[in-house]
């Protein structure tokens, strides 16, 4: 049976763009309290061109993740989209036959069990500031291809890219879901190419901080870390986990801050009382510090960093402690 297209963006009235909905939520707690809610519509062109656009549902969004279990997706009735709309058409089958094209369609196969998935990856894409509404790292890839002068996205080549992205918190939402709603099996064969590297394992894009390489390229380091008091506008953490026996941590300075877009989404994130500990995702690398004690998560841009809040003893529906140890994922 032919599975539909996964609903990864839509267009977003406030924020007047389009996000993909690990973006949307991102801008929810960014908003001063209280919030209200984001308006959602079909994001092809023509269907925001109709005096009443399709609506699209944010499910789950303005939540933080770690509120809870079910990932944040976007739902579609597939009312009142115009013909030929392509977010109605079905996905196209994955290869076969040869053994490149098996495991393929395995890959295929598995990311179809998901809200969003991602094929590409492009970390180095330029984001330029944005002076109101979302900023552009949010729709960097959506606004690309609206073109002059034209809302939402086109049918043509633009939209069969929808399953690359240069958005890092899209990409660890659509690992952190993976991770959760696959099989050991599937998780471990996911594949993902990275722009200016090729294609490699979703796994070694994501390598635990204790097993991270300083001498690799710029990885999305990731593990359990701890805070440090917060003494300004900034915030210090530890990692858990250790390199060469050496610790980790990240530093996020008070002018960095300031001039994040999204630090509400940190800061709210950060004041949860009940975490136990934090889990980060930088795209970065491990820089030894002066001293030669520890190493330094280098993150060149906040839009690159991510944090969840954690418990110790927080159950996960599917989790199978047998295969997977909680410090590699």
């Amino acid at each position: 049976m032919a599975a539909k297209i996964i609903i990864s963006e839509a267009y977003c009235v406030e924020l007047e763009d389009i996000v993909s909905i690990s973006e949307a939520r991102r801008a929810y707690f960014s908003l001063p309290a209280p919030r209200a809610r984001f308006t959602f519509q079909c994001s092809y062109a023509e269907c925001l061109a109709l005096k009443k656009p399709p609506t699209i549902t944010g499910v789950n969004y303005a939540s933080l993740p770690e509120d809870t279990y079910r990932a944040a997706h976007f739902r579609d009735r597939g009312v009142g989209h115009v013909e030929g709309c392509p977010w109605q058409d079905d996905e196209p089958a994955a290869g076969d036959g040869d053994q490149d094209g098996e495991a393929s369609a395995k890959d295929r196969e598995a990311k179809r069990k998901l809200h969003d998935f991602i094929d590409e990856f492009d970390g180095t894409s330029f984001k330029p500031k944005a002076e109101s509404g979302v900023a552009v790292d949010a729709g960097t890839e959506a606004a690309t291809r609206q073109g002059q002068g034209c809302r939402g996205v086109a049918k043509g080549n633009s939209f069969t890219n929808r399953n690359r992205t240069s958005s890092f918190v899209r990409l660890v939402e659509y690992y952190r879901n993976a991770y959760k709603d696959l099989s050991t099996s599937e998780f471990f064969a996911l594949r993902l190419k990275v722009a200016g590297e090729g294609e490699m394992p979703l796994t070694s894009y994501f390598p635990n901080v204790s097993k991270a390489n300083p001498d690799l390229p710029p990885r999305v380091i990731q593990g359990g870390a701890r805070l440090e008091p917060r003494k300004g506008r900034g915030f210090m953490m530890w990692f858990i986990g250790r390199v060469e026996g050496k610790g980790v941590y990240l530093r996020v300075t008070s002018e960095e801050m300031d001039n994040y877009r999204f630090r509400g989404f940190f800061n709210d994130t950060l004041a949860q009382e009940d975490a136990d500990y934090f889990r980060v995702f930088g795209l970065g690398r491990l820089v030894l510090s002066d001293t030669g004690k520890s190493y330094r998560l280098e993150v060149e841009d906040l839009n690159h960093l991510t944090i969840f809040a954690a418990k110790k003893q927080q159950p996960t529906p599917g989790f199978d402690s047998r295969t997977r140890d909680e410090t590699d994922a």
